[in-house]
């Protein structure tokens, strides 16, 4: 089959050249005619690596090449099977690309856009043929990600869908099926990530440093949320979360911060421009931290995870008292802060600390501190705990960093399932190949238990009132029930 892409950019041309790779004989155009012959360089080169570091053969390389032709004219498109529109995310435009191709193709041609934003029912709304086209959405860099989202809308046939399901799995990409909707699946899902960490900043709960550290060794993420936006520009990553809270009419799930938004109109991009939420233009040096001296510090436990409390304070070489003589209450409150746990249990707030015993084996333990607690006690405490590994202490918040990240991740995979944009199955496999988390949402809900992911978000809604931790019915009907996030709905 012959492959027609119009759109000679990044997108562009890495669709040329893993459809190339795949056998297809591939014809690329673009308005600028020099961004044609830069993407045919830029193939070359990048082939050029692959065979350097012994992923493809010299054959293989020449090969993708010769299969990769320069097209003067849309009308060079006539004998394409299939056409991928990648060009600018404007819908004017790209319904006049489609307006052309329609008049040049064969009837039976498929027509595909790459669009990440734009609902595929109103890029076709204007064609005659409506039910040829669909949404191959495809992510950067192309030639490294397995992804392909397959977005039919209500318009495109069930013939063209497995057409198109057919051509992902001829270039060797994972396809899933996704439901027309903003922002599809995975620019939905990994809002959750994102926006959670920029919750918990504007709450002046840890700083940037400590949420991403957290996220990473806690977690388990490759990068933490304030790295990964620094990362992507957040020339893209505001307008994409800004655009996903309105067309979901101001769901509170999806809600960015202020700060957000200031640095991306300030120009404050991240990598690209040189400073983001990390300052990138002087060199960073790291000091040893500076030593904690360890006092006489009494603490005394409260609460669930009494034995576990005694426990870890006896492996730190803590002594334990009375509540009554002790300098410190240690307590571990799930989805809930010091404050309002220490008047749940009637002890004193103002010597109430707590410790995150959310994940097993956590490389670093968290202390949450609130108002009004002695800074020399949590010091001499901090200074202790060090003994067992390394600790950061963070304020009063309901949730500390990893239950509120985790919560909010599944929670919002909980709602994409129960909204049918996706199966259980292709939101896990989708989340993990298109953001590389380290387990799918659903599957990591289940690892922790979705009664406790649903305990979180329930004390975080009744600490802060917010409905950004309104439990999905998904996730609350599993977890009431028993059964997988994984389980599907009756059918």
């Amino acid at each position: 089959m012959i492959v027609g892409v119009v759109g000679a950019g990044a997108m562009g041309r890495g669709i040329a050249q893993v459809s190339a790779a795949a056998g297809h004989d591939v014809l690329l155009f673009d308005m600028n005619q020099d961004a044609v012959s830069s993407a045919l360089a830029s193939i070359s080169d990048s082939l050029a690596r692959a065979v350097a570091r012994g992923r493809v053969t010299a054959a293989d390389r020449d090969a993708t090449i010769s299969r990769i032709r320069g097209a003067e004219s849309i009308d060079a498109f006539s004998d394409c099977g299939l056409v991928i529109e990648a060009v600018v995310e404007r819908l004017d435009v790209k319904r006049s690309v489609f307006a052309q191709l329609e008049s040049v193709v064969a009837p039976d041609a498929i027509l595909a856009s790459n669009t990440s934003s734009l609902s595929i029912a109103s890029i076709c709304s204007e064609l005659t043929s409506r039910e040829r086209l669909i949404g191959l959405h495809f992510f950067n860099p192309v030639p490294a990600m397995a992804l392909v989202e397959i977005v039919p809308s209500p318009y495109t046939s069930d013939r063209i869908l497995g057409r198109a399901r057919q051509f992902v799995d001829s270039i060797g990409k994972t396809g899933v099926t996704v439901l027309d909707s903003p922002g599809f699946l995975v620019n939905l899902a990994g809002r959750a990530y994102v926006t959670e960490a920029l919750a918990i900043l504007q709450d002046g709960i840890a700083t940037i440093e400590q949420i991403d550290r957290i996220a990473k060794e806690n977690l388990g993420f490759a990068l933490g949320p304030f790295e990964l936006m620094d990362l992507t520009g957040l020339d893209v990553n505001y307008p994409v979360s800004a655009n996903l809270f309105e067309h979901n009419f101001g769901d509170a799930r999806l809600r960015s911060t202020w700060y957000h938004r200031y640095l991306h109109d300030a120009g404050l991009l991240g990598r690209k421009s040189g400073r983001g939420f990390y300052d990138y233009t002087t060199e960073t040096t790291t000091t040893d931290a500076a030593r904690l001296e360890s006092g006489a510090v009494t603490v005394a436990v409260a609460g669930d995870h009494n034995g576990r409390l005694a426990e870890l304070c006896e492996r730190a070489g803590i002594r334990t008292v009375p509540r009554e003589d002790a300098d410190l209450i240690l307590i571990a409150p799930l989805g809930n802060d010091c404050s309002h746990t220490a008047q749940a249990l009637g002890i004193d707030p103002k010597r109430t600390v707590g410790i995150d015993f959310f994940l097993a084996d956590a490389p670093v333990q968290i202390l949450m501190v609130g108002p009004g607690v002695s800074s020399e006690h949590v010091t001499a405490l901090t200074a202790q705990l060090t003994a067992l590994g390394d600790v950061e202490v963070i304020r009063d918040s309901p949730g500390f960093i990893a239950q509120r990240l985790l919560a909010a991740v599944v929670n919002l995979a909980s709602e994409i399932a129960q909204r049918g944009i996706a199966t259980p199955g292709d939101i896990d496999t989708a989340v993990k190949l298109g953001l590389r988390y380290p387990y799918g949402p659903l599957e990591w809900g289940d690892r922790v238990g979705l009664q406790t992911i649903a305990t979180i978000l329930s004390g975080m809604y009744a600490t802060s009132a917010d409905q950004r931790y309104t439990t999905s019915a998904w996730l609350r009907r599993r977890a009431t029930a028993g059964l997988s996030a994984l389980t599907p709905d009756f059918s």
